[in-house]
């Protein structure tokens, strides 16, 4: 990472000369229109920089989010395992409810030992991101404790938020089968017409995708007659960008006018002008 972080002088100005050669050439290629101002190698130096700083951030980050669980958050690890019951009815999340029970199992074994066996099964995929692979998983293949309990929490949280992992006993993050009336399997016509939601799911996406057709019709015929009322598509960074004008001053509200005139009523007219334009109250009112 070091040898990556190779500071390159003058970005401001190498900045300033791209952009005027984009100007100037704008249906040159990238070869012919840039490389000619500012090098190949420095751009790829101008990239290597960039890397870099993200990578010493994310390490910063990583860093600080383990010695702050190792010191003192992890302690309370085998309580809340012990405490708590989780569940999952979805497939999908099969690899957090893994790692959960590979954390309980490892819940007594000392914290000196740094990675998990060399034969045990630890669940990656869709528990440690990406990014925080190379934090886990040492060059030997190892999987390090600290840090893959760090991502197990993050992805329980998510899941948990979701509802796709519930908490039994809870009341908020309870299983979301719960939620249904006791009588919805035997029942499911007469629940389904009281949303006003047909039995068949497939018409009921047909429905739902119909809707979306129209609103994007709408917006298309909008767009090309000029009634979008400012609304707009264009580009930022390269992406499409729908573009929403900045809405003009609002009248004040009625209610607010008449709350003003009986604040006023109540504590006299010390200042009723400023009152009256929106400006602050008496100062007896603040006091």
């Amino acid at each position: 990472m070091l040898a990556d972080l190779r500071r390159v002088q003058g970005k401001q100005a190498i900045l300033f000369a791209l952009a005027a050669a984009a100007v100037e050439h704008p249906d040159e290629t990238v070869r012919a229109a840039l490389y000619p101002v500012v090098g190949e190698a420095t751009l790829r130096d101008l990239v290597k920089e960039a890397a870099a700083n993200e990578n010493a951030f994310r390490l910063r980050v990583r860093t600080v989010l383990r010695s702050s669980y190792s010191a003192h958050y992890r302690r309370m690890l085998p309580r809340l395992l012990g405490a708590l019951e989780f569940g999952c009815n979805n497939t999908a999340y099969r690899p957090v409810m893994d790692a959960l029970d590979l954390l309980r199992r490892y819940a007594s074994v000392s914290g000196r030992q740094r990675y998990y066996a060399a034969g045990e099964q630890v669940p990656l995929e869709d528990v440690v991101p990406t990014e925080w692979r190379g934090a886990v998983i040492d060059d030997e293949g190892r999987v390090e404790r600290v840090p893959y309990e760090l991502c197990l929490l993050r992805a329980l949280r998510e899941a948990i938020r979701r509802r796709e992992v519930w908490v039994a006993g809870a009341d908020r993050w309870r299983d979301p089968e719960a939620d249904l009336p006791q009588d919805f399997e035997d029942n499911r016509d007469v629940h389904y017409a009281a949303i006003r939601k047909p039995l068949d799911p497939s018409a009921f996406v047909a429905d739902l995708r119909q809707q979306l057709q129209g609103a994007l019709d709408g917006l298309q015929l909008a767009l090309s007659s000029g009634t979008t009322g400012g609304v707009k598509v264009t580009t930022r960074h390269g992406e499409p960008w729908i573009s929403v004008p900045t809405p003009s001053k609002q009248p004040e509200p009625a209610n607010l006018v008449a709350l003003k005139k009986e604040v006023e009523a109540r504590l006299g007219h010390d200042r009723p002008a400023k009152c009256a334009e929106g400006g602050r109250l008496p100062d007896r009112f603040h006091r």
